[in-house]
């Protein structure tokens, strides 16, 4: 497979060498107009842009404004608009219950302290009762050799799986076998009608148990779609629980194996096999539901060219931010993701005022519900406003860390798609050059707004800045992390706490650059021959 991908690389590298490029440099961005956008995106009057809240629309109806002053095409579907219906859901006034059902009695679990489960978007009264079976990883990757569901009977059973991967997965593959969603998904396709999650020593180092326990009476949040079910939810299959490890050992006494004997063959880097577990587990909720509609901003530059301008470059950039909490703080998040807006905007500002319209038409999308669970995005990539399959690639702007003018840019998911070459040579024409992830472990490519373009089979690269600044006695790994560690999701990440307007020019013009390429090149973008995400997501 790696050999494929190199052969492949190297081709698209030569067709990027003879492609034709209508221009070799950019148009000047302007600051004033990116500083403009961030200072009012991210002011006390929007109150930090939570999902539904009158802050987020007045930021909606002001990306709008300048989609429409710029002359772009409404393509929502109220004219700039498209409206996301969410649900959110809270607890009713009782806690969810646990009870484990044995040959000896029953079992009873504390909600936060042995066990945490979120409100169900789904249904408002939720009860389940059945039998348990162990299935290690829940794992299925016949690729990787990988099935932990062989000769194992989990009809009408709620499966109990590992959290986390197997050590042999690569670390985005491994990131999108061992997420939830893809993990229910397989539970629900073997029949399980539940499933609870085991907390390991592994994670438990990374992140305490105790820690996720605080967020036990967070609400759920998600989008609906048009048959009125949540987006995210799996049907027939109850809301995920999640199992502190001493409370877990619990369903493997008498077992065919203890829990301490699993996370030993774990530990030894082999994977545990599964089997029946001798319970039965008792499983309830009481939710409240409420409805909340926030919107999608859509605009489209139309293309030049005859037969291409039925095919589109989409920018997404998410709009929302966490909001105000209740001690009156207000997370006005300028870095995210105002900057990530405001170059959005001005990038279509650049072409609509190029005087040479890209032969590929443009979409600009700025979603709603990032915050959330990248809720908008996925709302829109389900239900897009041109269709699926004319959309060639996903440019997406998120946090661009414009903390110092810079020498290099990263995009992540450059090694999956012929994106990434075009991105290295946008990056040169404008006198940067492409770096790779600094930060594999994090797994960004599928945890942001572009990654529910890949999983629709979209190739796609989620652009930030690089940690090379122009100025030498800058550190910028050290610059990248304080932010991350300091001003991350705090109130501290407002528009004069650090947003360098020279590195949002450059940042823009580069983005100018890689989508002038794609748009105006004969062939669109395409997954590299043996990749992992175009096999999977592609067909």
């Amino acid at each position: 497979m790696k050999r494929k991908v190199l052969l492949s690389g190297l081709l698209s590298l030569l067709l990027v060498a003879c492609m034709p490029v209508s221009t070799s440099t950019a148009p000047s961005a302007n600051i004033d107009n990116i500083s403009r956008d961030v200072n009012y995106l991210a002011s006390a009057e929007l109150a930090g842009r939570d999902t539904g809240s009158e802050g987020y629309l007045k930021a909606a109806q002001y990306v709008a404004a300048q989609f429409q002053s710029m002359g772009l095409t409404p393509a929502g579907e109220q004219g700039y608009f498209q409206d996301v219906p969410f649900r959110s859901a809270s607890w009713n006034g009782t806690e969810p219950t646990f009870v484990l059902k044995g040959s000896k009695g029953e079992v009873g679990f504390a909600f936060g302290g042995d066990f945490i489960t979120s409100p169900s978007a789904s249904s408002e009264q939720a009860r389940l009762e059945a039998e348990l079976v162990f299935v290690g990883y829940g794992i299925e990757a016949p690729d990787y050799g990988l099935d932990d569901y062989a000769g194992l009977d989990v009809k009408g059973k709620i499966a109990v799986i590992l959290s986390g991967r197997p050590k042999s997965l690569p670390s985005e593959v491994g990131a999108h076998y061992a997420s939830s969603r893809n993990k229910g998904e397989t539970a629900a396709r073997h029949g399980a009608v539940g499933y609870i999650t085991i907390y390991t020593p592994e994670r438990e180092k990374r992140r305490p148990f105790v820690r996720y326990a605080e967020h036990r009476h967070d609400e759920t949040f998600d989008w609906v779609n048009r048959k009125g079910e949540p987006g995210s939810a799996i049907p027939g299959l109850y809301p995920g629980v999640l199992l502190d490890i001493d409370a877990a050992s619990k369903l493997f006494d008498g077992a065919q194996q203890s829990l301490a004997a699993i996370f030993s063959i774990m530990e030894k880097g082999q994977n545990p096999r599964g089997f029946s577990l001798p319970y039965r587990a008792a499983l309830s909720t009481s939710s409240r539901h409420e409805e909340v509609r926030s919107p999608n901003v859509v605009a489209v530059l139309p293309g030049s060219d005859p037969v291409l301008k039925n095919e589109y470059v989409v920018f997404s950039a998410h709009l929302d931010h966490i909001g105000k909490k209740e001690d009156g703080q207000i997370y006005y998040g300028a870095q995210d993701n105002a900057a990530g807006i405001a170059v959005m905007l001005e990038t279509a500002r650049l072409f609509a005022e190029s005087g040479q319209a890209p032969r590929r038409s443009l979409l600009f999308v700025a979603v709603t519900g990032e915050e959330k669970g990248l809720l908008g995005s996925d709302y829109f990539a389900e239900y897009p406003t041109v269709p699926l399959q004319s959309i060639v690639a996903n440019i997406n702007l998120d946090m661009p860390m414009l903390l110092y003018p810079f020498r290099d840019i990263i995009a992540f998911g450059a090694e999956h798609s012929s994106l990434g070459q075009i991105a290295e040579h946008a990056a040169k024409l404008s006198g940067l050059k492409l770096s790779p992830d600094p930060m594999p472990e994090e797994v960004i490519f599928v945890r942001s707004d572009h990654y529910n373009f890949v999983r629709r089979g979209v190739p796609s690269i989620y652009l930030i800045t690089g940690r090379e600044a122009q100025d030498p006695n800058i550190d910028g790994t050290a610059k990248q992390v304080a932010f991350l560690k300091e001003s991350y999701h705090k109130p501290g990440d407002a528009p004069d706490a650090g947003v360098s307007y020279a590195a949002a020019r450059q940042f823009t013009e580069v983005n100018y650059l890689i989508a002038r390429e794609v748009a105006d090149a004969e062939d669109k973008p395409s997954w590299y021959e043996g990749d992992f995400f175009g096999d999977l997501f592609s067909q």
